[in-house]
Parts: structure tokens; C-alpha cells; sequence
């Protein structure tokens, strides 16, 4: 066995580039491999700006071989009383490049038939890495791919070098006209010249050895260690998170911590303003003192070791004092218009050109908002009609215009300096959360009520003119849309009523022409909110059998459809609930083309297991019932789970397909209506059985 190394180099990669090519590059190799016979151990994928390498210990030498049988006519036809091969042994031994005594007689199927074993020797790894690596480096995923020169071949920047090594044997082929070899380059400006690969165990070190931190881990390593330095050094803290780090992480090969300061007159700055400058547009990390507040100061990483520190301090010292100095312009003129007048200006600023302006949508998310507090029994329609006017106000803002992420955040600062109720403030920046997968849910109520309008109003919107998402193409985030309303239903534990709030939110859209038709939006919408929940549970680890059983409640009740997955989750004995299951599919089953509500005549039960599953029915019913207007799950549970024994005695006696019509009817009238008692928790007959445990 032997590690084999593939080094690609290129301009430097935008560092958004790059995780989602080493992902790309790891699966297209392992894949490749297994597919293609050759064993391997570990394989590591590292990424720098101009580099994505990857290692894999342990690989096989050769493929290994495949032994494939070709089968042909019937032994009794192929061969006569005495085993002489006949016409067909001898046209299919021909066929198969074969001599008719290499045939053998194996069993298919229950028939006898002849066939010809064919050994597929393994070919060198050498061999099959190099056919297998230009492909894989043609397919890896990229946002956005490039081709330079003449030629057609695509990649996120120009490839300049290609190291590939089987042990010490180089890998030979050719991609993007660059030529593989052993010859790796090292850091832009700290190392000269080409930097010979003889060793692959020896890889890392010889990259460092010329200033490359080809390990993530290691790189990140360095990162913290210069940071803590720092801070121990200022007293301060740094302000970083783990998206920030990872840019910096991607952006170089040899990180180098310096420290800036800037004018404390920029702390009148709104925090999020300073944060979002030096972070979003700059990558440097703010510093705050201990007792939370920004210091005027900043940390940032060199992509070498500087020759003159002070110098590359003061470059970027002057970088960022123009920035800041833009949003100071940009948050003083700002302030000299109140949001009431920049919503009327909204009017001008089309949303999407069948759906009208930003106007329209902050009036139909003025209208989704009252309903929903309205259905949910919160006084809050003042405060949602004021709210309404103002969530989308910001977007109209000098600073917003320069600083899109500051949307919302904006908004509140505006608000809360023109003296809104700070209910009001805090529901326009809440109305965007969840903005991502881990990102804060609204922690109002009227922050929630308005983040749950304003995404409803999208989704029904798009859905009612036919723009949906299809395959990976979402351009308008409807399925982070859906996973939002969906967090906040079940974060704030609002039954929101889906079908009367689509209508609602259709209805809102009056004056839109060509819209699909009313039923289909419901059943399209809710199909896909389903869709989106399903996969956020299996994603948080709940039993997926019971997921399935849940989704027909989600189509009136987000959150009443996640009460009912815990509660299902919560009984004290999965295996009862497993044998009912049994019992229910044998009920399903039976009457599952039969509605129930025929009437049920005791007078026609013969044996005493009908009676008594007859009786239990009409004594449970109601109770069921019940606990299903209370909620009360877990407690309607238990009433179901109370009929194993029963279901399970009736069916042990009880033989219901009898010739007797009156009696068949009877025995599946009392089924279909078990049946249906049953179904109005959820769709138990979606459940595999032998998937509980």
C-alpha cells in the first residue's frame, strides 16, 4: 500500500470557494476509488487560497480483481444425452471469445444454465488515478467557475501547477494544459522558486518549510494564539466568530496578527455599524473591554510576515478610517428623515414585477400580522399596524444602501432614535430573524408575529403566481422562508391556522393578475411547508416513522403537528405503541377504501371479542375526543395505546370477511370507525412497523 498526494494550484480562490471544493473533491475521489476497485485508509483535504490538496493513506496498488459470469442457453440445449457440446454451447463459447470447454453449468433462477466466467484483472492504481483525477478536478463544484486562455476547461481560478504522487511515482496526465509532476510552488512572497515534492509523509512539512500552514487546523491554531497574545497584551477581548475566523482562515497561507486603532470619536458609531465595517467589509476583528463596550481598536491578519509591521498598520488604519468615516456621513444624513417618510417612498421600489412594489408587501404584511394576532389572542394590532409602516423603511437608507446586511438592525436604531415604542423598534430588526440555519429566532412576540407575516406573505405570494423553488435554483429563499416560519411557530408555540392564513394571504393579493388558482396554492404550499418540517426534524433527530404520521396536522397547524410528534416520541412504552401499530394496520388495511359513520348494530356481534371492542369504542370515543380539542396529546395517545389488547383478541377470534353481508357489514362498519378515530391524530398507516424501536 502507498499514499497518494494530488496538489492543485491556482490564483488565489475567493475563500467562499473553498470549503465547498474541498467537499467536492473529497467525494469525488473516495467515490471514484471505491467505484473503480481500489482500497484506500484516510483521505485529508486541505484548501489555501492557492491550493486544494488531498492525501489518502494506504491506498491499494492495484485494483482488485472482478470476477463477472455471462450466462447463455439452457444446459439440456447447450449439450446432448452423452455431454457433447451442440450448436448453441458452440455459437456461445464463440460469442464469449472462449473455447467451448471453458463453459461451465450454474444455476439462475432455478434453471440450469451455461455460462463462461470472466476475470477482470486489476489494473496498477497509477494507472486508474490517472484517468480518475483529471475528471474529478474538471467536476469540482464551484459558485462561480472561469476559463481563461483559449481553452474551454473551467475552474474557479487559473490552475498553474498540478503535484500528483502514487508514493514517490509521479501520477501522469494532463489538466487545463498544465502538466502533473513533483514540483509544488511555495508561499507568493515569502518563498522563491519551486519547491520539489519527494516525500509525500513529508508534504506538510516541506509546504511550511517554504511559508505555507497547509493545515486548517494548524493555520487556525496560529490565528488564536497571535489573537490571545493581543488581547493579553490590551486587556482587550476580541469580538470573533467562527464564520469571521474561517474567512481569515481561507484567505491566508501564513497568517500574521497586527493590531490598529482608529479615532474614539467613531465610538458614537452605533455598534452594530462599527462591527459591521470592520467585519463585514474589512475581515478585522473589533476588540471590546471588559465591560462589553467597543475599544478603538481592531485586530487583523497579513497574509505575510510584514518587512515594515508599522507601515501594513498604518495602510490599514487608513483603509478603515475611510469606511468609518462613510457611515458616519451615511448615519448623519439618515437621521434627518423620519422612517414615516421613506415608507411612502416605498411605492417606487418594485419588490418583483408581479408582485408589486415594497409598498404593497408591507400593506399585505400589515394585514397577515393583524390576522395573526387575532388568531392567536394577542393584543398587539396597534403596535402591528405601526410596525407594518416602518419594517421595510430602511431599505431606503443611505447606510442600508452601502451596508445591505444592516437591514432591520437599521431600522430599529432609526426608530428607536425618532422615539418609537421600543416593541415597535425591536419587531423591525426581528421581522428578518431567523436570518440563517443556527441564526436567533425573534424574541418578541411581536417581532415573531411580524418575521411570521412577512414570511407567509413571500411564500404565498410567489406560490399564487407560480414561482416556486425547483431542483437547487431558490432564488428567493422560499425554503429558508418556510424553515422560518416553521422555528418560530414552534419556538413561540403559536397554532397558526396554515389554510385560513393562505387564504388570507391570497386574498391580500387582490389586484395581482394570473394567479393560480386558489385550492392549488393550499395544496402546493402546504406540501411544501410539510416538506420543509420533515426534513428539520429528521435533522434534530426525531423518529422519522413518526415524523410521516404528523404531517397531515401541519397542513392547519404548524405547531399543533410538532405537539403531536412529541407527544408520540414521549409514551412510556415505544414497544406497546408498537404492537398497536400491528393491530391498527390490520384494521387500516381491511377498511382502508371504507369511510366510517355506517351505523353500528350491536344485535349482529356473535362472538364476545366484537362486544367487547365495541364496547371499548364507545366508552373511549368521547374521551378521545377530548383530549384532542384540549391538545392534550399525550393523554390521547394513551387512550389509543389502551386498545392493544383488545384489537389484538378480536382479531385472534374474530374472522370478518364472513359470507353473511349483514354481519360483514357490521364487523367493517365498527373497524372503519376505529379506523377513523384513530386517523384523526395522524396517518398511522404511513408508519413501517419494523422501523419503531
Amino acid at each position: 500500500m502507498r499514499p497518494f498526494l494530488l496538489e492543485i494550484g491556482c490564483e488565489e480562490l475567493p475563500a467562499r470557494f473553498i470549503r465547498p471544493a474541498k467537499e467536492g473533491l473529497m467525494k469525488l475521489v473516495s467515490e471514484g476509488l471505491e467505484g473503480l476497485r481500489v482500497g484506500h485508509g484516510e483521505i485529508k483535504v486541505f484548501g489555501t487560497p492557492r491550493r486544494i490538496t488531498l492525501i489518502a493513506l494506504d491506498v491499494e496498488e492495484k485494483q482488485k480483481e472482478t470476477v463477472t459470469l455471462k450466462f447463455g442457453p439452457p444446459a439440456e440445449r447447450a449439450y446432448d444425452a452423452e455431454g457433447k457440446p451442440l450448436a448453441p454451447a458452440l455459437g456461445f463459447a464463440r460469442s464469449q471469445g472462449v473455447d467451448v470447454s471453458e463453459l461451465k453449468i450454474r444455476n439462475k433462477d432455478s434453471a440450469r444454465l451455461i455460462c463462461v466466467e470472466k476475470v477482470e484483472r486489476g489494473r496498477e492504481t497509477r494507472e486508474v488515478l490517472a484517468a480518475l483525477l483529471p475528471e474529478a478536478i474538471g467536476r469540482m463544484p464551484f459558485q462561480k467557475k472561469m476559463r481563461w486562455g483559449g481553452g474551454t476547461f473551467e475552474f474557479g481560478r487559473p490552475i498553474h501547477w498540478v503535484v500528483a504522487l502514487f508514493g514517490g511515482d509521479v501520477i501522469p496526465f494532463e489538466v487545463a494544459g498544465v502538466s502533473s509532476g513533483r514540483l509544488s510552488r511555495g508561499h507568493r512572497f515569502l518563498s522563491v522558486g519551486n519547491v520539489e515534492i519527494t516525500d509525500i509523509s513529508h508534504y506538510v512539512e516541506a509546504m511550511r518549510g517554504c511559508s505555507v500552514i497547509v493545515d486548517e487546523e494548524e493555520r487556525r491554531a496560529v490565528m488564536m494564539e497571535q489573537i490571545r497574545a493581543i488581547e493579553e497584551s490590551t486587556g482587550a477581548k476580541a469580538v470573533a466568530d467562527e464564520d469571521l475566523l474561517t474567512e481569515i482562515e481561507y484567505i491566508t497561507e501564513l497568517p500574521h496578527g497586527l493590531m490598529g486603532t482608529f479615532e474614539t470619536s467613531y465610538l458614537e458609531l452605533p455598534r452594530a455599524v462599527l462591527v459591521n465595517v470592520m467585519k463585514g467589509h474589512q475581515r478585522y476583528i473589533p476588540l471590546e473591554r471588559a465591560d462589553g463596550t467597543l475599544m478603538a481598536g481592531f485586530i487583523f491578519f497579513a497574509n505575510t510576515i510584514p518587512v515594515s509591521p508599522g507601515e501594513v498598520v498604518r495602510g490599514n488604519e487608513k483603509v478603515l478610517r475611510a469606511r468609518l468615516a462613510d457611515a458616519r456621513f451615511f448615519f448623519e444624513e439618515d437621521r434627518r428623515t423620519k422612517l414615516d417618510t421613506l415608507y411612502a417612498r416605498l411605492i417606487a421600489v418594485m419588490f418583483h414585477k408581479r408582485l408589486g412594489s415594497l409598498h404593497d408587501k408591507a400593506e399585505r404584511v400589515r394585514r397577515l400580522g393583524v390576522f395573526l394576532a387575532s388568531c392567536l389572542g394577542l393584543s398587539l394590532r396597534e403596535k402591528v399596524e405601526r410596525a407594518a409602516t416602518l419594517i421595510k423603511a430602511d431599505l431606503l437608507t443611505h447606510m442600508v444602501g452601502e451596508f445591505p446586511e444592516l437591514q432591520g438592525t437599521m431600522g430599529r436604531i432609526y426608530a428607536e432614535y425618532q422615539g418609537e415604542d421600543r416593541a415597535v423598534a425591536q419587531a423591525i430588526e426581528e421581522h428578518y430573524f431567523p436570518t440563517g440555519t443556527d441564526a436567533i429566532l425573534p424574541a418578541s412576540d411581536l417581532g415573531a408575529l411580524m418575521a411570521l407575516a412577512d414570511k407567509m406573505d413571500s411564500l404565498i405570494a410567489f406560490f399564487s403566481v407560480g414561482i416556486t423553488p425547483t431542483g437547487n435554483l431558490d432564488p428567493f429563499a422560499l425554503r429558508r422562508q418556510a424553515l422560518g416560519s416553521i422555528k418560530i411557530a414552534i419556538d413561540r408555540e403559536y397554532h397558526v391556522p396554515l389554510g385560513r392564513l393562505i387564504e388570507e394571504g391570497y386574498h391580500a393579493l387582490a389586484g395581482t393578475k394570473e394567479k393560480v388558482p386558489l385550492e392549488t396554492v393550499k395544496e402546493g404550499l402546504s406540501e411544501f411547508i410539510a416538506t420543509r418540517f420533515k426534513f428539520f426534524m429528521m435533522e434534530e433527530g426525531h423518529n422519522q416513522e413518526f415524523i410521516n404520521t404528523v404531517l397531515p396536522a401541519l397542513a392547519e397547524d404548524i405547531y399543533d403537528g410538532y405537539a403531536r410528534l412529541r407527544a408520540l416520541e414521549s409514551q412510556p412504552s415505544i414497544e406497546d405503541f408498537r404492537r398497536l401499530m400491528v393491530g391498527f394496520k390490520r384494521v387500516y388495511n381491511i377498511t382502508k377504501n371504507k369511510t366510517g359513520g355506517e351505523q353500528i348494530d350491536p344485535s349482529f356481534f356473535e362472538q364476545a371479542e366484537e362486544r367487547a371492542l365495541f364496547g371499548l369504542f364507545e366508552e373511549k370515543k368521547g374521551l378521545f375526543r377530548q383530549e384532542m380539542e384540549k391538545r392534550d396529546y399525550r393523554d390521547a395517545i394513551t387512550v389509543l395505546v389502551g386498545f392493544k389488547e383488545t384489537i389484538d383478541n378480536y382479531f385472534d377470534k374474530v374472522f370478518v370477511m364472513v359470507e353473511d353481508e349483514k354481519v360483514k357489514a357490521n364487523r367493517l362498519a365498527l373497524l372503519a370507525a376505529i379506523k377513523d378515530m384513530f386517523l384523526q391524530y395522524g396517518d398511522f398507516s404511513k408508519i413501517r412497523v419494523e422501523e419503531l424501536s
